[in-house]
């Protein structure tokens, strides 16, 4: 059966007549009281566990004076003593109630629902609609079926009334006495040991029910499932699956190749280390059969066996020293009896083992850090333009001709030999000749990726204005200020000559380059300044590194 709410819905949208008696509102065969509540919830501000309903009497009185201006309507309700449907409910509900929605988001479909009284059919007079006999009989059915329904809950109510009142510690406990203090019964001591009774007989008991109460239970539940069967079709269509067995177990922008390879190579260890302690056991039994003996290139003899000479009869151990010779003359063959004393090894002089890994160089490369913000008047989108080139050019024209940001940029500053031993207090070459080198300059926008060492070269930062732009640094005051940081490098600031300085620059010791808008022919003087300053910090500071 259909909720009043979509009766009312269905009737409206029809343009079919809806009757109003003194306490009924009929909709054709079916009539519901006038104060029966709908589940279209009421909206009220900051009221999120209660809730309460129109009813359906408001609804039907909205739908008659939905032409009005909305202060006379709740005039003319309140006149009329019908409740009133807020404003901020009108329009959505008069959406749904015309059929320009199919739903509402007030509607609680979980809400109870009252189930309308079904009205005899009238008389027929000429000229009415002749209903099929089959759609006469569908209507007996539906009304039957619902009838029975009732019954069956009526009948449900009337055996759970039935049952005993309990009975605790031989009192008896009735509806009446529920309102009343347990305690003013029995005693704190008597309620412990009842509970601790009836803990201990949950325990050890397991109530076992019959199957023909189990059937009859199903049987009396049958009806009430049926009845509730299209609004868990409602409620499972509108389920969506969010995750499966399948797609719980996959990860976004993670990988687990790392885990992979270091199973493999531990199962590749765990597979070598029997046939190491095989290997092992066979060379610790062939140890304990043959006895150990020094080999020595130089002690042959001692290997040799008898039949070496077989009948010559050759003194192995002889030499050539007592032998004369002379010409045409063969050597004798007699046996020297001199044994000559065996050689001894020759003493080999240790090689010092090389270690695995050279020592990495020490970098001397300078590294300045720019900011990562676009909004930045200097990043790693243009640092290249206006510090190597000298020329200054907005980020986001460098994004409009398609410069795609790198994780850091190199540049290069070409000087003359003679001034950079002039300025460390060298002499001059001895040819006389005005020699060019390039120094390299790491730029960076992520000083998160350096280490200890790395701090060391930094050699100058360009400061937004913001404090948070220091944040993790190391070197930070208890405030969060980067004052000491500015002592260890030279920080710049960046910014149009026709916009104000912002205060935190007027602060701290921060050397202030100005560009212009458009005048780019002044760039170079802004850049030899930058580089002037930088020059003279690292000679006093941090002289060895490049520059």
């Amino acid at each position: 059966m259909a909720d009043p709410l979509t009766l009312l819905r269905q009737f409206n949208i029809n343009k079919r007549d809806v009757t109003e008696t003194d306490e009924q509102i009929i909709f054709g065969e079916f009539s519901y009281l006038k104060n029966v509540k709908t589940n279209y919830m009421v909206y009220k501000a900051g009221e999120s566990n209660a809730k309460d309903y129109y009813t359906l009497e408001a609804l039907h009185f909205l739908l008659k004076n939905v032409s009005i201006p909305h202060p006379i309507y709740v005039q003319k309700a309140a006149a009329a003593k019908v409740p009133v449907v807020n404003r901020v409910d009108r329009k959505a509900l008069l959406a749904y109630l015309n059929g320009d929605t199919d739903t509402s988001a007030s509607i609680d479909k979980s809400a109870p629902l009252e189930l309308g009284a079904s009205r005899a059919a009238p008389a027929k007079r000429p000229g009415d609609h002749v209903e099929s006999q089959d759609f006469k009989k569908a209507k007996i059915e539906v009304s039957l079926k619902e009838s029975k329904i009732l019954q069956e809950k009526n009948a449900l109510a009337a055996r759970y009334a039935a049952r005993p009142d309990p009975v605790i510690g031989g009192i008896s406990v009735t509806s009446g006495d529920v309102g009343s203090s347990l305690s003013e019964a029995m005693s704190v001591e008597t309620i412990a040991a009842i509970k601790a009774k009836r803990f201990a007989k949950k325990r050890s008991t397991i109530r076992g029910v019959p199957e023909e109460e189990i059937e009859a239970v199903a049987l009396e539940n049958r009806a009430f499932i049926e009845s509730e069967i299209d609004v868990t079709r409602d409620i499972i269509s509108k389920e969506r699956i969010l995750r499966n067995r399948n797609n719980i177990l996959q990860s976004v922008g993670r990988t687990f190749t790392n885990i992979l390879s270091i199973s493999i190579v531990k199962s590749r260890a765990d597979t070598s280390k029997p046939a190491q302690t095989t290997t092992s056991s066979h060379t610790e039994d062939k140890s304990k059969q043959l006895p150990p003996k020094s080999y020595s290139r130089y002690d042959q003899e001692r290997f040799r066996g008898e039949k070496e000479t077989e009948e010559f009869k050759i003194d192995t151990l002889g030499g050539f020293a007592s032998m004369k010779k002379s010409s045409g003359a063969t050597p004798s063959r007699t046996p020297q009896h001199t044994k000559t004393p065996p050689r001894q090894p020759a003493s080999r002089v240790p090689v010092p083992v090389k270690p695995n890994k050279a020592q990495k160089r020490e970098s001397k490369t300078p590294i300045i850090i720019v900011p990562a913000s676009l909004s930045s008047l200097i990043n790693l989108y243009n640092v290249r333009d206006f510090l190597q080139d000298n020329r200054y050019v907005t980020a986001q024209d460098k994004q409009a001709q398609g410069y795609r940001k790198q994780s850091e940029v190199t540049i290069s500053r070409k000087r003359d030999l003679v001034e950079i031993n002039m300025l460390r207090g060298h002499a001059a070459p001895a040819n006389g000749e005005n020699q060019v080198v390039t120094i390299p300059y790491r730029i960076i926008d992520c000083p998160q990726r350096l280490d200890h060492k790395d701090w060391e070269r930094v050699v100058a930062v360009f400061v937004a204005g913001p404090a948070w732009q220091f944040k993790g640094w190391p070197g930070l005051t208890a405030d969060g200020s980067p004052v000491n940081i500015f002592t260890k490098m030279k920080a710049f600031h960046l910014k149009f000559e026709e916009v104000a300085l912002e205060k935190n620059i007027m602060k701290w010791d921060v050397a202030v380059l100005t560009v212009s808008k458009n005048k780019r022919h002044l760039d170079s003087v802004c850049a030899l300044k930058f580089w002037e300053h930088l020059d003279k910090f690292i000679l006093k500071n941090k002289r060895h590194l490049r520059f």
